[in-house]
């Protein structure tokens, strides 16, 4: 099989859940035999597709693009298109929501269902309205539907119960660590761990309510936030109302950096209202880091018994949860060693294997 992915995600992330879950997915599949894959697009700045061999990948491409967006998501879109419409491909998996293809599409289509957080959640967004009428339409023509859980499969169903006989849930997947020397080269001895964006349904305030009494009793611990772009001036005000502004640092990281990140954080916090899966999970696991998370949507699904959980609508709950871990040694080493054998059942070659026998199906 020859499959062929657009480039969606990789105009719109430069680092993120969703290109890498494509971009492995993409590198995998071309690892197998019988079957390639490859990614429509002109130029990116992901990072995880920065040794692929793209048509302007290199110093030109550079010059042309480099920190335009904009004309970076045309372009790229352009060349889509045109893969689509020349059909030198047996099944075509879209990255993102965006219908441009669907007119011009001979062959069939697979499509990845991440969440349903804009249909359950729509009074978070400035427009949802858009994002779920694209959505709606991918989810009707798709031949078939991959749901990241069986968490988000349910979500699905609420809306769309038309859908099931086509809908096969395949769990996100984890490769090994690269090896790569990590940057960083020195960390606090004592912190607590966020990674991701702190926006919304993501929890950040409320989170940062309930750790706030533990800062503020320890001046060693610190908070480490990756990613999410710098903190904002109501985030900063918030830390200096706590008296914590000291303690909390934001940083963006590589993949290497952020394996050192995970490894050596006292514990890693996902506070989150709703997921359709959490990578970092897994990715707190992998690198034998603790986890403390919330307790609703695909959390306990991915989690099992190797987190220790709370509600993320209670600060209380959230302090207590982490207060609990940060406090107790032979807790923390239980979830490590919880942790590494959970991450058993998310390799990414089973990941792989599922999503090829979708294609196969079409």
């Amino acid at each position: 099989m020859k499959i062929l992915f657009d480039h969606q995600t990789f105009s719109l992330q430069r680092y993120g859940g969703i290109s890498k879950y494509f971009a492995n997915l993409n590198k995998e599949i071309n690892a197998t035999p019988g079957n390639s894959s490859y990614v429509s697009a002109v130029y990116t700045e992901n990072e995880y597709l920065k040794n692929d061999q793209l048509l302007l990948g290199n110093r030109i491409g550079d010059q042309i693009f480099a920190g335009k967006r904009d004309k970076v998501y045309n372009w790229n879109r352009r060349y889509s298109r045109w893969n689509v419409r020349y059909a030198n491909y047996d099944v075509f998996h879209p990255t993102y929501l965006d219908p441009y293809f669907i007119k011009y599409s001979k062959k069939p289509f697979v499509v990845t269902i991440h969440d349903m957080i804009y249909e359950l959640m729509p009074e978070m967004f400035d427009n949802p309205q858009e994002i779920i009428r694209r959505k709606q339409l991918l989810i009707n023509k798709a031949d078939a539907i991959l749901a990241i859980s069986e968490y988000t499969k349910h979500d699905i169903l609420k809306f769309y119960p038309e859908t099931e006989n086509k809908i096969s849930v395949v769990h996100h997947g984890i490769l090994p660590a690269t090896g790569a020397s990590p940057a960083i080269k020195s960390l606090p001895p004592n912190y607590i761990l966020y990674v991701g964006e702190r926006w919304l349904y993501k929890n950040f305030n409320k989170f940062l309510l309930g750790i706030s009494p533990l800062l503020q009793a320890d001046a060693g611990l610190k908070l480490i936030c990756v990613g999410g772009n710098p903190f904002l001036p109501t985030e900063i005000e918030l830390f200096e109302q706590h008296k914590i502004a000291l303690q909390c640092t934001q940083v963006n990281a590589t993949e290497s950096e952020l394996q050192q990140l995970y490894h050596h954080a006292t514990l890693f916090v996902f506070p989150s209202l709703i997921e359709g899966f959490g990578l970092p999970i897994l990715e707190a696991f992998a690198q034998g880091c603790p986890v403390v998370c919330s307790n609703n949507t695909c959390f306990p699904e991915i989690a099992g018994d190797a987190a220790v959980y709370f509600d993320p609508l209670l600060s209380e709950s959230i302090e207590e949860a982490v207060k609990r871990v940060l406090h107790d040694p032979a807790l923390r080493d239980n979830l490590k060693t919880k942790g590494r054998l959970r991450l058993a059942n998310f390799g990414f070659a089973k990941c792989v294997t599922k999503t090829l026998a979708v294609y196969e199906s079409l």
